[in-house]
């Protein structure tokens, strides 16, 4: 081996440029594979840190005007309204070849209610007499002072509350305007009515209620509610229930309560009742699925997410809002029963159930019918986890948390909510949710363009994955060319210094023999020298390039433009992108750098072999009688 080092270096250029050309072969290779590494393990990051969601929204086909008396006036006043086409089903979006994770599902939120429930954070009795901001409504029997038409201020006697809370102002006595209504009922005097009221105390600010001519009248109280039913069925078609609208009151007769009209006042104001204490539920088939989760608006402060498997299944698990969990002492492991009354699928639960608020919205729990929606669903939920809304609760998108909010995989209610449907419209971009894999948001186009459908809008979010993916595939590329490069070169310089270090030596193998030497011998002899060289230079070259892949791997990462919308998802990837265990430990550090030296190192000593074995193959004096004839 000495002998065979010595006769490598009698020509000390060719040697080093050896040396340094195998080394630099090593590194690149090194470099190549280190590259692809990183890039794999930060895209599998990714593909947990990050998600492709999109929203779906059927698009407004018209405006039409709608008129609306206006008593200040005395006249119609017009404005104009959005319409839509029939509603579109999410089953056109289920399209072959679109790569979802979640396929597109309309989905409704739910009202639940069971006799015990605490929706506000005091055990005081709710003001019932809420709707809005500083509204009053209630529901009364009255009984006019005298035959009157009120198409303007008249006065009522006050006789019982049905549902809200009478206050002092009321005292025994009302103002009572039908002010919306060009053409008003009359009223007589002796008979009971009962009626839905609002005290409107906007009126003269508004200019409708003239103050010098009714200096007497300091609020009026206006129509609140009719006593229209409202259900729909599954296809989105609403169950005509028009005799009874703009119907905001009635003559009250003995046993009117009996008849079917009195039953509906009775069966509306329990509805109220159960509404002020109902919670909304959320069915989801991700809780990533659920804007405020997504913007990261909302997160889970105690036990655990809901998993894949128990969203798949139906698992009867759910997700608890934080106060309703403190107002009810929910643990976690609890149970909790939720009888599911209703099905909205024409609005956000954040809508019914806002956050700022103290109460739900009102809502008319009655069919068409007449009849109070009963429990289709009523089953008990483990409680897995309690979350937290941290923002995104003042606004009016859809997309924010519901107050007292119970989250539940869709899959755990098995049973049809069609005869419970309160509202239905078309798809809109907080209750339509998909996912896509990531990185596929192309993929989705090239379907949709060809088969989807115009009347929807499709809008992605993906918090910059698609920058991430841009530089994922630059760093791919970019550890594609330095392994050709690496192997291109290894080819080239083992063949070109094999030749010149081993086949151009024919004569030495020669002399060799015919001093004695065996084949081995002189394989060893061609061999050792050129091999030890290469081994030193290609660990040499693969450790620099283990060494250099964290300046490269940043420097490709800075490349990359990103808007700081995504900062946060970029701060994780980069995070471990850069960790000492993806770019200096384990397998990059030793396992990479180690084979690529090997590979190298191993095809210099088949190249090598197989020249010293074509040497060798010639006898001895035939190589020298060759040799003196060239000469």
């Amino acid at each position: 081996m000495k002998n065979s080092i010595r006769q490598l270096w009698r020509t000390p250029v060719k040697a080093v440029l050896f040396f340094l050309l195998i080394g630099g072969a090593a590194f690149l290779l090194t470099m190549g594979a280190n590259l692809f590494y990183v890039s794999s393990k930060t895209r599998e990051a990714a593909e947990g840190a990050f998600s492709t969601i999109g929203t779906v929204e059927q698009k407004v086909s018209s405006t039409s005007m709608e008129k609306y008396w206006d008593p200040a006036t005395q006249d119609y006043a017009y404005y104009s309204n959005k319409m839509y086409d029939a509603p579109i089903s999410d089953e056109v979006l289920d399209l072959e070849g679109i790569p979802y994770v979640h396929k597109p599902k309309q989905r409704p939120f739910y009202g639940a209610f069971k006799e015990g429930y605490v929706v506000r954070d005091t055990h005081s009795e709710v003001d019932e007499s809420w709707l809005g901001i500083g509204g009053d409504s209630v529901i009364v029997e009255v009984e006019p002072f005298e035959d009157c038409v009120p198409d303007h201020p008249v006065k009522l006697h006050f006789k019982k509350t049905l549902y809200g809370k009478i206050t002092d102002r009321m005292l025994n006595r009302i103002w009572f305007w039908d002010y919306t209504n060009p053409e008003p009922q009359p009223l007589y005097a002796g008979k009971t009515y009962i009626m839905a009221l609002f005290n409107n105390v906007s009126l003269e600010y508004q200019g409708v209620l003239d103050k010098d001519k009714y200096p007497d009248v300091s609020a009026v109280w206006t129509p609140w509610i009719d006593i229209k039913g409202y259900q729909y069925t599954k296809e989105g078609i609403e169950i005509d229930d028009s005799q009874h609208e703009n119907q905001f009151y009635s003559e009250v007769t003995d046993g009117f309560y009996e008849t079917a009209e009195g039953k509906r006042w009775l069966n509306m104001i329990e509805g109220f009742r159960i509404a002020d204490y109902s919670i909304p539920v959320i069915p989801t088939d991700a809780t990533n699925l659920l804007m405020y989760f997504y913007n990261q608006d909302a997160g889970i402060v105690e036990g655990r997410d809901i998993t894949d498997e128990e969203y798949r299944e139906g698992k009867r698990v759910c997700l608890v809002q934080e106060e309703f969990a403190a107002s009810n002492h929910l643990e976690i492991g609890d149970k909790l029963e939720l009888p599911l009354y209703y099905a909205d699928y024409s609005a956000s639960a954040s809508f019914s159930y806002p956050m700022w608020s103290t109460q739900t919205a009102a809502a008319k729990l009655i069919n068409a019918e007449g009849e109070l929606y009963a429990p289709f669903w009523d089953e008990e939920y483990e409680v897995a986890g309690i979350y937290k809304v941290y923002a995104g609760t003042d606004t009016y998108t859809g997309h924010e948390a519901a107050k007292n909010g119970v989250i539940i995989p869709a899959a755990s209610v098995t049973e049809s909510d069609e005869d419970n449907i309160l509202g239905y419209g078309p798809m809109k971009d907080y209750n339509t949710v998909f996912q896509l894999e990531n990185g596929r948001i192309d993929a989705f186009w090239d379907v949709w363009n060809k088969q989807g459908s115009s009347q929807l809008k499709i809008t992605f979010y993906d918090k910059g994955y698609s920058a991430l993916e841009q530089s994922f595939q630059n760093t791919r590329k970019m550890s594609a060319i330095l392994l050709s490069a690496g192997i291109g070169t290894t080819i080239l310089i083992l063949l070109f210094f094999c030749h010149m270090f081993i086949a151009k030596q024919k004569l030495r193998t020669a002399v060799e023999r015919s001093l004695g030497m065996t084949k081995k011998q002189c394989r060893t002899s061609l061999l050792s020298g050129m091999l030890v060289t290469a081994a030193i230079g290609c660990a040499v070259g693969a450790g620099a390039g283990s060494l250099l892949t964290g300046t490269v791997a940043r420097s490709l990462e800075k490349s990359t433009t990103y808007s700081s919308l995504y900062s946060t998802g970029k701060a994780v990837i980069e995070e471990i992108a850069s960790s000492p265990e993806v770019l200096t430990g384990g397998l990059a550090r030793f396992a990479i750098p180690v084979s690529a030296a090997a590979a190298v190192l191993a095809m210099a000593w088949l190249t090598a072999y197989i020249m010293v074995s074509g040497n060798l193959r010639e006898e001895p004096m035939e190589l020298l009688a060759k040799m003196r004839h060239d000469i």
